[in-house]
């Protein structure tokens, strides 16, 4: 109770805002709609996310973009699980919003589909049936990656009780039903009260990169940033071509990112990106030939390899490759893109894989860091303290008090040195001193 008679009603989010637009915004704002939230509650991905590779700008700065756009409070995902495959990352953010005891709805994006369309998978993913589990091996036999056995199973056991229909094989083909199936999964297998509500995405589909769009997706903002702005750009025969295509490059630019993000938020996110206030997988690059010298230490002792793509990884390194070169020399049927740069991520960020293990099994979210609030939200941050069966940090320093050694410390260490990462490269392309993530305040707005 906010004041001892009213209720507050609580509605979360697991976003990567990478970076945050016009889209989710309208998510929030919808989400308020549907379930009459008093708060929106965000776990949010802290400096890299689910791609495997650095977000387009700080945890930080995205934080305050969120808030900016209507989110009442951020709280980070740990890094061992933000830059893990959507099962992991889902779990993890579901298994979080889930001990904070403050939250009434999960509510999520999708293309199309309404809760009660999931159900025939997140039965099948739930209970995992034999002849499920053993399409999954036959599928994987045949050198298919998971993510397309996944589907081809999933596939044959719904169909020996539904009838083929369009919608229904929609749901393990797009991105926001990928993730929405395994939130469902995850609510079912804690039996969680949080109740589950969708959202339509509006706009453009998740991977479209069309920018002049009424909701454009992060990846359009991400190739526009890339690209300058301009849909084409023509060769300029004047001696000042170059300045004036820079010129024009960032006034085009300007605009379409205000389109997309809203004025405020994309002048924020503009002036940080301009900065050099970002890291890219060029700039982590450097850091993975280093671990490559590390001979003690075999990839396959790290998240995200396994036996075949460690051998594959020592054959196809070579000192000098692009970070396109050197994944594109990893591609196999069997490993998608992401699931190569989340392993050379891993790598990076030194998350071991019997580490990763241990920690997942035995506390798989031991806490719950505060990145930022909105004022109005002091009421939901007094009960999350209050109520959350894990502890709530509002300072890095809180984290030292973890016991040495247990999953807690462990994890927490790994969110530190991936930040502190992040933040020296970031504060060397931008000319100014990083900043030690021990000293970091809260965003509040």
């Amino acid at each position: 109770m906010e004041d001892g008679s009213m209720p507050m009603i609580t509605a979360g989010i697991i976003a990567e805002y990478n970076p945050f637009h016009r889209g989710h915004q309208y998510h929030i704002e919808e989400t308020r709609r549907q379930t009459g939230a008093d708060y929106i509650l965000v776990i949010m991905s802290g400096d890299y996310v689910q791609r495997g590779e650095p977000a387009v700008t700080d945890k930080y700065l995205r934080t305050r973009l969120a808030l900016m756009g209507g989110a009442d409070l951020v709280v980070e995902l740990p890094v061992i699980y933000a830059s893990a495959s959507a099962e992991y990352f889902a779990a993890a953010g579901v298994k979080l919003l889930h001990q904070l005891r403050c939250v009434d709805y999960l509510s999520f994006g999708s293309e199309k589909a309404g809760v009660e369309d999931f159900e025939p998978f997140v039965k099948i993913l739930s209970e995992e049936p034999p002849f499920y589990r053993r399409q999954l091996r036959v599928a994987l036999k045949t050198g298919k990656n998971f993510p397309l056995a996944r589907e081809e199973a999933l596939k044959e056991c719904a169909g020996r009780e539904y009838q083929e229909e369009g919608l229904l094989w929609d749901i393990v083909r797009k991105p926001n039903h990928i993730l929405g199936l395994e939130y469902l999964k995850a609510l079912r297998r804690l039996d969680s009260s949080i109740v589950p509500v969708t959202v339509r995405r509006q706009g453009a589909g998740y991977h479209d990169e069309n920018i002049r769009q009424p909701f454009p997706s992060a990846s359009a903002i991400r190739s526009t940033l890339r690209r300058g702005g301009s849909e084409q750009e023509g060769p300029d025969t004047f001696a000042d071509a170059a300045e004036e295509r820079q010129v024009s490059a960032n006034m085009a630019r300007k605009d379409s990112l205000s389109a997309a993000m809203g004025e405020e938020i994309a002048g924020t996110f503009l002036s940080a990106w301009q900065a050099g206030e970002t890291v890219s997988w060029e700039e982590l690059l450097p850091f993975l030939s280093y671990a490559v010298t590390m001979e003690e230490e075999s990839p396959d002792d790290f998240f995200g390899f396994d036996r075949d793509m460690a051998a594959r990884f020592q054959k196809m390194y070579r000192p000098g490759l692009s970070f396109s070169e050197l994944t594109k020399s990893m591609h196999t049927k069997r490993l998608t893109d992401a699931a190569i740069r989340r392993a050379f991520l891993h790598r990076v960020l030194h998350i071991k894989k019997e580490e990763y293990l241990r920690q997942a099994a035995e506390a798989p979210v031991p806490y719950a860091r505060v990145l930022g609030f909105a004022r109005r939200a002091a009421p939901l941050l007094k009960r999350m303290r209050e109520q959350a069966t894990i502890p709530v940090l509002q300072r890095p320093a809180e984290g030292k008090r973890f016991p040495e050694g247990s999953p807690a410390a462990g994890m927490f260490a790994a969110d530190i040195r991936a930040a502190q990462l992040y933040e020296q490269i970031a504060a060397g392309r931008s000319g100014r001193k990083p900043v030690s993530e021990w000293t970091r305040q809260q965003i509040i707005v």
